[in-house]
């Protein structure tokens, strides 16, 4: 019998047992256990499988798991190799998502109620009936209470394993930057807390393993709690989480779908991802993977969603952290020197709100950006710099590590992402405009560029976005950010995929969209000019123009676009200011079919 696909898995009991694919990763409890360090933090990006491995610790080193062990692990790596210490510990888990955050009584209460069900957990699992004193309206006094009287009574010592330790400080931050400051860091309750935790490695917790997404909170724990070691970079650990090439590969052929086409979709989708700047094995994000093989077995097509909407809306959460340098005040960063010239002087005086639209800009326009140094821990008592919105970034799983000479960057690890930051940055453009748009519009007008071969309603939707522009954004506006904004609405759309600086043999097009699915009609090249409205000139138009279709006639000879002659439309677009003034589809270079206001 096929295995069934483990989509949304987390309990790793049901995954052995009931007969799922499980892609054996248990040679990383040997790792981990061969450290000198007993206290681990370990962040990821959501959906990433951190849920699933806590769950794999647990039900490896748990005592009440030892007459289970031949059965959960006798085919796995950790089963032919056991460690020492496996069925050695009493497990304590918590994972902190779903803390209410409205205020700070419901913050307190949530937190504690978690605490509570945790411990009640404990007891019940071990039929013990150590002190959980539910009076308490201190967290650190519960948890205080209940390990001292563990110290007293266990015979052997626990595994604490803690699961989304940031959950609720993410959102705290991205809302409410008082209260978060108020309850994490100084004399707030969650510190008080991990003090009492630490207080308890000394004693009865001999193990600790953490996971989260983003170190948001290390910083403002560390004096109460500078017991771990975060293990997030290290490059041991960088295919711990997440699935290898050849991994997908053996999906898929397990599954009877494997196609080199579909790989490669995949692969664009959803590989990509480092986690040490000189790793050589890029990994694929294992729920999108899942995901994709489960609406394919549906659909009997890759599906029009390459997101899974339970990721999307945790992405979505993840955007409101933007709004952190606009909370919190951004200082431009000198990256090699410790001087600010004139003009970067003049630029830390901009608002945050037009430095974090810099940002956004520059990431979708090239792909990635510079990174200095990764921020492992944030301080949010002092002034937040670009370099931690951006590792930031890196931390939810938007942009991952590139290395080129000496210098590193981070870019964007697949066309998912690329997704989900267009869609960030649409709607950091549409809040800024001067009255709404409908968006509706606009993807009825790139429809018709699929299904119609036509781009003039498209023109027309973008000249009529760029009229709302606030005149102070539209000052930086040229080539680049319109066909920056052209792109973000366009990968949007699910039929196509669609590339920005797209390399073909003779060049790099401007836009291109390829079909996803056969009954798509059509495909396009765009080639964008820009001409700024005070330099506009019947002459220069005539020169953008014929610069435009020189470059289409040199893409047409690469052997990708010959090869799609009868589906593939070729469109030059010249704005002058914020007006589309010239629209024409190239099928011969001397055929002149314009929109000339």
């Amino acid at each position: 019998m096929r295995k069934k696909i483990p989509y949304g898995e987390q309990n790793f009991e049901r995954v052995i047992m009931q007969n799922y694919y499980y892609i054996d990763r248990t040679q990383y409890i040997e790792k981990l256990e061969l450290l000198n360090e007993k206290n681990i933090v370990f962040l990821r990006p959501r959906k990433f499988g951190k849920t699933l491995f806590l769950d794999t610790l647990s039900k490896y080193y748990d005592i009440n798991y030892a007459e289970k062990f031949e059965k959960l692990f006798k085919d796995l790596y950790i089963g032919k190799n056991p460690t020492p210490l496996k069925n050695s510990y009493y497990i304590l888990k918590m994972n902190f998502s779903g803390i209410q955050t409205e205020n700070k009584e419901k913050l307190i209460n949530s937190f504690k109620n978690n605490v509570i069900s945790s411990l009640d957990d404990f007891n019940n699992r071990y039929k013990t009936k150590l002190k959980i004193e539910k009076e308490y309206t201190e967290p650190a006094d519960i948890i205080r209470a209940f390990l001292t009287d563990a110290k007293d009574i266990l015979n052997k010592p626990i595994y604490l394993l803690i699961d989304e330790y940031d959950h609720f400080a993410n959102e705290l931050l991205s809302f409410n930057l008082e209260l978060f400051k108020d309850s994490v860091t100084k004399h707030g309750f969650v510190r008080k807390f991990y003090e009492e935790i630490k207080k308890g490695t000394e004693t009865i917790i001999e193990r600790l393993f953490m996971t989260g997404v983003s170190p948001i909170m290390l910083d403002s724990l560390t004096s109460g709690f500078n017991i771990t070691k975060n293990k997030t970079i290290d490059i041991k650990f960088n295919e711990m989480l997440g699935f290898k090439e050849e991994e997908v590969k053996e999906l898929l052929e397990y599954y009877d779908i494997y196609s080199e086409e579909l790989l490669k979709e995949m692969q664009e989708n959803y590989n990509g991802y480092i986690f040490n700047i000189n790793a050589k094995e890029k990994v694929y994000n294992p729920d999108m993977v899942f995901y994709f093989i489960t609406e394919y077995f549906s659909e009997k097509r890759p599906p029009e969603k390459i997101i899974d909407d339970n990721i999307m809306s945790d992405y979505k959460k993840v955007q409101n952290l933007f709004s952190l340098g606009e909370l919190l005040g951004v200082k431009i960063e000198k990256e090699n020197q410790k001087e600010l010239t004139e003009k970067e002087k003049q630029e830390a005086k901009e608002s945050p709100k037009k430095i974090i639209g810099k940002l956004l800009n520059e990431i979708l326009l090239t792909g990635r950006t510079i990174l200095p140094e990764l921020t492992t821990m944030f301080n949010p008592g002092k002034r937040i710099e670009i370099k931690d919105i951006k590792s930031l970034l890196f931390y939810l799983g938007i942009m991952t590590f590139e290395k080129e000479g000496l210098r590193t960057y981070l870019k964007i690890p697949n066309y998912s992402m690329k997704k989900i930051f267009s869609e960030y940055f649409t709607e950091y453009l549409e809040e800024r405009l001067t009255e709404y748009i409908d968006t509706d519009e606009i993807e009825n007008a790139i429809i018709t560029i699929l299904e119609d071969g036509k781009i003039e309603p498209f023109a027309k939707e973008i000249e009529n976005l760029l009229s709302k522009m606030d005149n102070r954004i539209f000052m930086g506006l040229d080539e680049k950010y319109i066909k920056a904004i052209m792109y973000s609405y366009l990968i949007l759309t699910p039929y196509a995929m669609v590339k920005m600086e797209y390399p073909v043999e003779n060049g790099y097009i401007d836009i291109a969209m390829f079909k996803r699915y056969e009954e798509v009609p059509y495909e396009a090249i765009i080639e964008v000019k820009y001409i700024k409205q005070k330099e506009y000139t019947e002459e220069k138009l005539k020169r953008k123009i014929k610069e435009a279709k020189e470059q289409i006639e040199k893409y047409k000879k690469s052997y990708e676009l010959n090869s799609k002659n009868e589906t593939m439309k070729k469109f030059i677009i010249v704005f002058v200011g914020k007006e589309a003034k010239y629209v024409e589809e190239v099928k011969e270079v001397n055929t002149v079919n314009k929109r000339d206001k």
